[in-house]
């Protein structure tokens, strides 16, 4: 999820990050193949493990090729130049992205967003959106659509309506009882749990933690003592690596796999594109 200028005063369900109306997208390091249908059909039909994480630059949707480490464009959201902010999958693989103003309907094989409701006025600025099983120990059970803001709080999204409340906090440390707040984005995984990027303190003049999320407090608890960096807008998961996404600025972005025991991030792939935000289905496989 990308961090709007706006977001100082954060939910994927929304976003964060400097206010981009739009961004040129470089296939330097980039698969470019056309994306092979959902089902694995196609082009990368012969692939043996077709991996759903997605992730995304504001105006173009890419899915992440987990055997070549390489992202694979899929195609433009069609919007212009608003910006998607964050996207998140459910179980179906229904896809869903966020603006600034509302949600839309992102077709996996092509990119194309389809609007579906327009936030509320008084809507929170939102990041870090993502799906999330309500029982964490089944795949096939019901999910909601959550995000999380700037000041630590984590809300549900209505997607009839989208209207939010408030279903909990990250809390605060324990040693300064300094504020734990979003800075990136939420990935939620059945039989893996949740994680998300996190500030501690002012928003965004720290470098991001992973932090692992209480299902039912929404608590969130450090993990190591922090990566060294400071936009990690995307998260998602798949057999066994979590991978981060970052803007670097300066149509520069890197993808990262981080250690889910000490929060290390070690680098996987370095290119041309500046990512807004990642996403994936909630029942991603756990192991290998």
């Amino acid at each position: 999820m990308r961090k709007l200028a706006l977001c100082v005063a954060l939910v994927t369900f929304a976003a964060c990050g400097p206010s981009v109306s739009g961004d040129d997208d470089d296939d330097d390091g980039v698969d470019a193949r056309v994306d092979a249908p959902i089902d694995g059909s196609g082009i990368d039909g012969e692939e043996l493990d077709f991996s759903k994480v997605y992730a995304h630059s504001g105006q173009n949707l890419y899915r992440l090729d987990t055997v070549t480490l390489l992202p694979v464009l899929i195609g433009p959201f069609g919007l212009g130049t608003t910006s998607i902010t964050d996207i998140a999958v459910d179980k179906d693989d229904r896809m869903l992205g966020i603006t600034l103003d509302d949600i839309y309907t992102i077709d996996v094989t092509t990119g194309t967003a389809t609007l579906l409701i327009a936030l509320p006025e008084t809507a929170p600025n939102l990041s870090s959106l993502s799906f999330v099983p309500i029982d964490l120990d089944n795949p096939d059970g019901a999910e909601r659509l959550v995000a999380a803001d700037s000041e630590g709080d984590v809300l549900e999204i209505d997607q009839i309506t989208g209207v939010t409340s408030v279903l909990g906090n990250y809390g605060v440390t324990a040693a300064g009882a300094m504020q734990i707040r979003s800075s990136g984005d939420i990935v939620a995984i059945a039989g893996f749990g949740i994680y998300a990027t996190v500030t501690v303190g002012e928003p965004f003049s720290n470098p991001d933690y992973l932090a692992q999320i209480n299902p039912i407090s929404w608590a969130a608890t450090l993990i190591g003592g922090g990566t060294p960096h400071d936009k990690i807008f995307g998260l998602g998961y798949w057999r066994n690596t979590l991978y981060g996404f970052i803007d670097r600025g300066n149509n520069l972005g890197s993808i990262v796999a981080l250690d889910v025991n000490t929060g290390v991030a070690s680098p996987v792939n370095m290119g041309t594109i500046q990512w807004f935000g990642a996403g994936v289905t909630t029942d991603a496989p756990v192991i290998d």
